[in-house]
């Protein structure tokens, strides 16, 4: 090379892509497996949590995902070398394919949407496995078990309780039909309190105002619907939220 003159380096992502496939290419097999082992044993914790609540994708789908993602994953960038690979697509086309999948969880019912959380774990499992296939075992486990404490804990922490709104809720009823015990268990299936309850008689009717804490929009739409399928129920109406005390 003539003095003075510097050789310029090769490009950066090519030379990165191509050290990825050259360096799955070269791992034994042995350690490729056990990378899609431990990508399916990563989406089986996540899916045995959805499965222990019955949704739709449990157990099976979150494991299939996450072996799928992980095995695109090995295949894509052990199975083609060349200049032209680009192993930052299998990523892209992983999340693609996932994003159909996890729209086929998400089911509304009047004002209700649920699947949002399984539709998450199952871009979560594909992550995953697409981790765990690279070599990232650390990172991997590490994410998975942050996913799995996020949908433990996460889960039982409820904005209504943290600000302590208060939803006032009047029913007028028949009285001689039991309709309290009713009303308490709707609203203990919600998880909710009944903090404060104020009655009243009139004309032969009942009338009570009640002030109810830890209950969402969800949740307070399903107590409502249980008390006013019942046949001595003439009336419920709901008020605004009530103000922190």
């Amino acid at each position: 090379m003539p003095e003075g003159v510097i050789s310029a380096p090769p490009p950066t992502g090519s030379t990165t892509h191509e050290g990825l496939v050259h360096e799955l290419a070269d791992i034994a097999t042995g350690e490729l497996i056990a990378r899609l082992v431990l990508a399916a044993v990563l989406g089986a914790i996540l899916g045995y949590e959805r499965e222990s609540r019955s949704k739709t994708a449990g157990l099976r789908t979150h494991t299939l995902v996450a072996l799928g993602a992980a095995m695109f994953t090995v295949a894509g960038a052990a199975g083609f070398d060349g200049p032209n690979v680009d192993t930052s697509r299998l990523a892209a086309g992983v999340i693609t394919g996932i994003g159909f999948i996890g729209a086929g969880t998400i089911l509304r019912s009047g004002l209700h949407v649920t699947g949002l959380t399984t539709a998450a774990t199952l871009w979560m499992a594909g992550a995953l496995g697409v981790g765990a296939a690279s070599g990232l075992y650390a990172v991997s486990a590490s994410a998975g078990a942050i996913a799995l404490a996020s949908l433990l804990i996460l889960g039982n922490i409820r904005p209504s309780r943290l600000w302590g709104h208060r939803r006032r809720l009047e029913v007028l009823y028949e009285p001689g039909h039991g309709t309290l015990g009713p009303i308490y268990s709707a609203v203990a299936n919600a998880k909710g309190e009944v903090k404060q309850m104020w009655m009243s008689e009139d004309d032969g009717l009942r009338h009570i105002t009640m002030a109810l804490a830890g209950v969402d929009d969800n949740e307070f739409a399903d107590v409502i619907k249980m008390i006013s399928g019942r046949d001595e129920v003439l009336q419920v109406s709901p008020a605004a939220k009530i103000a922190p005390e």
